[in-house]
C-alpha cells in the first residue's frame, strides 16, 4: 500500500538542457540519457540489496538505502529531460528515502540535536536536516516519520498532492519546561516533504561507481531538506523546479496513534481519575506549535466523546489554504462526565493562561480574535466562556446569596467562580454544532438517567458539596442538595442551568452561528439529529443559522458543516 502511495506521489513533468561535466568538460562521451538509465540500474539493484538487508536487521542497511537514494538522485539530476526516466526514478527515489529514514529510526541513527548519522561506525558523518517553512527549528524535531499509521476510522479520506519527495510526518520533540510544553498533545506532528540533496553528479561515469554493492564506498556529503509543503509547492532540483509531493493527513494519524479514544471512559470517569490516554482532567492542547499571528480556533468536544472527534474536520479544513495562513487549531479534551461548571471553570482558566503564557506582553492581536467551536454540550461549554451569568447560575441552585455560605477558605475562590464570572475578552466568535440550549431528549429518558447513575463524580466535588449542604442547612434547592449534577442531570431540558444558560446572551463584540442536524423528523419532539431536536438547537440572535441532514454524531462530520465553518472563518479572517 505504501508503495502504491509513493507511485502516485512520484508523477511530474520536465524539461531541462543537457547537464555538462563539474568541469566543463565538452569531450564526447555517453549520451545524458544513457548515464541516467544506468543510475537508475543501480538504484534498482542497490534498493533491492538494501530490502534484503532491512529483512535481516542488518546495522547498515540505512547506508544501502542511502546509496539507493544516492543513485536516484543521479539519474534525475542528469537528464531530466526524459519523461521516462525521470518518473521511474522518482518512484525509487522515494521509496528508497523511505527506506532510508525508517531504518535510521530502528538504529538510532537520528540525533535531534544534529541531524541523520551515516556510515560505518569508525567513519560516520552527519546528514543534516534542515527545516524550509516549518513551524518549528530543526533542533525541535524529535522524530522524521516516513510511514505513519494507514488508517483510523476517525478520519474518513485523505488528502496526497503528486510530486517529487517523500512525504513525512515531523514529529515535534517536547520542550523541557517551556511555557508551550503544557499546552503540548500526547503528540505533535507536522506535515512536511523529505528531500535528500546530493551534489551534483558528474556527467561521465565514476570508476568507483563500477565497484559493485551499494555499501562498497565512502557515502557521498548529503542534506536532508524538510518543506512545508502548505508554504513551498516546489523544489529545485538542478535547474529544474520540482512540485512537491504531500501528505497533508498523515501528521493528524500520527496524533490520533497517541490519543487512544476515550469517550465512554472520559464519560464515566471523574477529574480526579485518570482516564486511558489523558491526564483526567480538562486539558488545552494545540496541534500545530503556536505561531504569532494566528489566530487560535478552539475545538471542544461533546458528551462521551474526545478530541480524536475533530480530526476528520480538521483534515478538510487543513486542505483551504485561507486556513492555514489564518488560523492555528487548539482542541479542549476533557472527562465529559464530570460536573459540568467545574469544568468549564478549568476550560476559562486555561485559556486565560495560555494567552498571558504565549504574549505576556500582548504584542498578538491574533490571540485576542479567538473563535470556539463547540460539539453538542461542547456548545454549551463554548457559551460559558462569552457570558456574565450575574447571579443567574447560583440562583438556580441557592435560596440566598453566595456571600452569605459557609465555605472553607481554601475552597471558596473555587467554589464561587463556577458561579460567578466574566467573560473571556479573547474569545470575539462561537460557533455551536448541534449544541442542546434546550435540552437532550435522552437525558431524560430511562436510558439517560441509568448513564448519570454510571458517572464516577469527583470525590473532591462530593466532599466539597457534602460539607457545603451540612453546614448551610436550607441553602440548595431540592435538585442540588442530592448531589452535584452530572452532565446528564444538566442535559434534562427541566434542568434549571439550561434555563439560565438560554435566556443569557453572550457578551458584546461575540458573534455566534448555528449549525443543526435536522435529518430525523419525531412524532413528540419535531425534527432533529435524533438527540436534540431543531427547537433546541436553535439559538437567539446568531449571525447564521445552517441545517446539516446528518445524525446527532455526524453533524461536524457533514461536507455542509465543513464548508459552513470554513466560510465562518474566513469571514472572520477579515473582519466580516
Amino acid at each position: 500500500m505504501r508503495l502504491a502511495v509513493l507511485a502516485i506521489l512520484a508523477v511530474a513533468m520536465l524539461s531541462c538542457t543537457e547537464w555538462r561535466d563539474a568541469r566543463g568538460d565538452d569531450t564526447p562521451g555517453p549520451s545524458s540519457r544513457a548515464i541516467a538509465e544506468g543510475y537508475l540500474r543501480r538504484s534498482r539493484e542497490w534498493g533491492k540489496a538494501a530490502c534484503e538487508m532491512a529483512k535481516e536487521h542488518n546495522r547498515r542497511t540505512p547506508e544501502a538505502y542511502f546509496a539507493a537514494c544516492e543513485a536516484a538522485w543521479d539519474a534525475i539530476y542528469i537528464c531530466p529531460e526524459a519523461a521516462d526516466v525521470f518518473g521511474q526514478a522518482a518512484i525509487e527515489y522515494a521509496v528508497n528515502l523511505d527506506g532510508f529514514l525508517s531504518s535510521a529510526a530502528e538504529f538510532g541513527r537520528h540525533d535531534p540535536d544534529i541531524g541523520i548519522m551515516v556510515g560505518p561506525p569508525q567513519k560516520r558523518f552527519v546528514v543534516p536536516i534542515v527545516g524550509h517553512a516549518l513551524a518549528v527549528d530543526s533542533s525541535a524535531i524529535e522524530a522524521v516519520v516516513a510511514a505513519p499509521p494507514s488508517s483510523d476510522k476517525r478520519i474518513s479520506r485523505c488528502h496526497l498532492r503528486s510530486g517529487f519527495g517523500l512525504p513525512v510526518s515531523v514529529r515535534i520533540r517536547r520542550p523541557c519546561g517551556g511555557d508551550g510544553d503544557s499546552f503540548m498533545p500526547p503528540r505533535q506532528s507536522v506535515a512536511a516533504t523529505a528531500v535528500l540533496r546530493f551534489s551534483r553528479p558528474p556527467v561521465k561515469p565514476r570508476a568507483i561507481d563500477a565497484v559493485p554493492g551499494p555499501i562498497a564506498r565512502d557515502p557521498a556529503p548529503a542534506v536532508l531538506d524538510l518543506v512545508n509543503p502548505v508554504e513551498a509547492g516546489g523544489v529545485n532540483v538542478g535547474c529544474v523546479w520540482q512540485s512537491l509531493a504531500a501528505d497533508f493527513t498523515a501528521p493528524l494519524l500520527d496524533m490520533l496513534e497517541a490519543m487512544p479514544p476515550q469517550g465512554v471512559a472520559g464519560f464515566l470517569q471523574s477529574t480526579s481519575v485518570a482516564v486511558a490516554g489523558g491526564s483526567g482532567r480538562p486539558t488545552l492542547q494545540f496541534l500545530e506549535p503556536y505561531q504569532p499571528g494566528k489566530i487560535p480556533v478552539v475545538f471542544i468536544h461533546g458528551l462521551a466523546s474526545d478530541e480524536g472527534t475533530w480530526f476528520d474536520m480538521f483534515n478538510e479544513l487543513r486542505t483551504r489554504p485561507s486556513f492555514h495562513r489564518c488560523y492555528q487549531p487548539w482542541v479542549l479534551n476533557y472527562p465529559t462526565g464530570s460536573s459540568f461548571l467545574r469544568v468549564s471553570l478549568v476550560m476559562r482558566r486555561q485559556l486565560r493562561e495560555a494567552r498571558e503564557k504565549l504574549d505576556p506582553d500582548r504584542r498578538d492581536p491574533a490571540l485576542d480574535r479567538m473563535v470556539l467551536v463547540g460539539h453538542s454540550m461542547g456548545g454549551l461549554h463554548a457559551k460559558l466562556q462569552v457570558i456574565r451569568p450575574g447571579d443567574g447560575l447560583w440562583n438556580a441552585v441557592a435560596t440566598r446569596p453566595i456571600d452569605s455560605v459557609r465555605v472553607p477558605d481554601e475552597w471558596r475562590r473555587d467554589f464561587v467562580e463556577q458561579f460567578y464570572f466574566e467573560p473571556l475578552p479573547s474569545v470575539r466568535r462561537v460557533v455551536y454544532i448541534a449544541t442542546p440550549h434546550g435540552g437532550a431528549s435522552l437525558a431524560s429518558r430511562a436510558a439517560g438517567r441509568a448513564a448519570s447513575m454510571l458517572v464516577r463524580r469527583p470525590p473532591e466535588a462530593e466532599a466539597i458539596h457534602r460539607q457545603i449542604i451540612e453546614a448551610n442547612p436550607g441553602l440548595a434547592t431540592p435538585e442540588f442538595a442530592r448531589g452535584v449534577p452530572t452532565t446528564i442531570d444538566v442535559l434534562e431540558p427541566s434542568s434549571p442551568f439550561l434555563a439560565v444558560l438560554r435566556a443569557i446572551t453572550p457578551s458584546c463584540g461575540v458573534t455566534t452561528h448555528s449549525i443543526i442536524g435536522d435529518v430525523h423528523e419525531s412524532l413528540t419532539s419535531g425534527p432533529g439529529d435524533c438527540i436534540v431536536p431543531v427547537s433546541s438547537a436553535r439559538e437567539r440572535g446568531v449571525a447564521s443559522e445552517v441545517f446539516v441532514p446528518a445524525t446527532h454524531t455526524k453533524v461536524h462530520h457533514h461536507p455542509i458543516a465543513v464548508a459552513e465553518l470554513s466560510r465562518i472563518l474566513e469571514d472572520h479572517a477579515v473582519g466580516r
